[in-house]
C-alpha cells in the first residue's frame, strides 16, 4: 500500500466569498478598467475594498494579508502582485478618476439594489358602494391614550 500525501493549504475565508460578490454585482473592476485602462489596475481596488472590509489594519502588506487570506482562491489574484509599490502605482492611477470612479459605484449600488422599505401591496379598489378602507386604521396596532 502506496500512501502519498498532498500539501495542505489553509487560508482564512471570512467574508471574502461575500465581498467578491458584491463586487463583482457592482462591477467595480469594470468601472475603473472603463474610466483607468492601465494594464493589470482594475483588480487591484477590488482586492483593497476586500482588504479593508476584512482587516482593520493599514493598507500596508496587502501581499501578506492575501497570503494568509484566501484572496487568490476568490479573487484570482496571486499575492506576489499585491506589492506595496504596485497598489501605490494603481491609487496614483485611480486618483484623477475618484470623483467619477465613487459616483459611478454609488449609481451602480443604487441601481442594483432593491427598495427599502419594500413597496407595500396596492390596496384594493372596493366595489360600487362599499366604503373604502384606504385610510382605515387597523384597531389591533392603536396604543391607549393614558
Amino acid at each position: 500500500m502506496t500512501v502519498e500525501f498532498a500539501p495542505v493549504v489553509e487560508s482564512r475565508l471570512g467574508a471574502l466569498p461575500a465581498s467578491a460578490e458584491f463586487l463583482r454585482r457592482l462591477d467595480v473592476a469594470g468601472i475603473v478598467d472603463g474610466l483607468c485602462p492601465i494594464r493589470e489596475v482594475a483588480h487591484l481596488p477590488t482586492v483593497m475594498v476586500a482588504n479593508r472590509l476584512s482587516v482593520t489594519a493599514p493598507l500596508v502588506r496587502v501581499g501578506d494579508w492575501a497570503r494568509e487570506w484566501a484572496v487568490e482562491e476568490v479573487f484570482g489574484v496571486e499575492p506576489d502582485l499585491l506589492g506595496d509599490d504596485r497598489l501605490a502605482r494603481a491609487l496614483d492611477a485611480i486618483a484623477p478618476h475618484l470623483d467619477e470612479l465613487v459616483g459611478t459605484v454609488g449609481a451602480q449600488a443604487i441601481g442594483t439594489s432593491k427598495p427599502w422599505p419594500p413597496t407595500p401591496a396596492p390596496t384594493p379598489t372596493p366595489a360600487r358602494g362599499q366604503p373604502s378602507t384606504a385610510n382605515a386604521i387597523n384597531a389591533t396596532h392603536v396604543q391607549p391614550c393614558k
